[in-house]
């Protein structure tokens, strides 16, 4: 069942490896979802992740830019991608997701004008924790 307003880095919060001061966390049933609160910020989210997925489908060994991701691949995806962005020069350093793209933003101009390169190599760098 699809949520509204559902956040599009929803796994990488629920994975505790960030965080975003713009959502909050709802329950149906036993199931924990996270929501935006903010609906400008999760279209610069969505943007943000649609353009990760179409520079990264190498990364990802896709073959379209449209097909479905595993659950692996989503987390490489995100999570990844946001690492790249903490380690841009210059970055906010946040584990808040809005603090990252509101920053990356504000010094790149737009999202389509971040340095995907960057990006990918991080993508194509991250492991997921092992819990212990």
């Amino acid at each position: 069942m699809a949520v509204a307003n559902a956040c599009p880095f929803e796994r990488a919060i629920q994975s505790t490896e960030f965080d975003c001061a713009q959502s909050r966390k709802t329950f149906v049933g036993e199931k924990e979802n996270v929501i935006c609160s903010n609906l400008d910020a999760r279209q610069d989210c969505v943007s943000l992740v649609s353009q990760l997925k179409a520079n990264a489908r190498f990364a990802l060994q896709l073959n379209t830019a449209h097909g479905l991701l595993t659950h692996g691949q989503e987390m490489r995806l995100k999570s990844g991608g946001l690492r790249g962005l903490q380690t841009l020069p210059r970055a906010a350093r946040s584990r808040d997701i809005h603090e990252l793209v509101t920053h990356a933003i504000a010094e790149f101009n737009s999202i389509e004008q971040f340095p995907y390169p960057e990006l990918v190599k991080a993508i194509s760098r991250y492991k997921r924790r092992r819990d212990s």
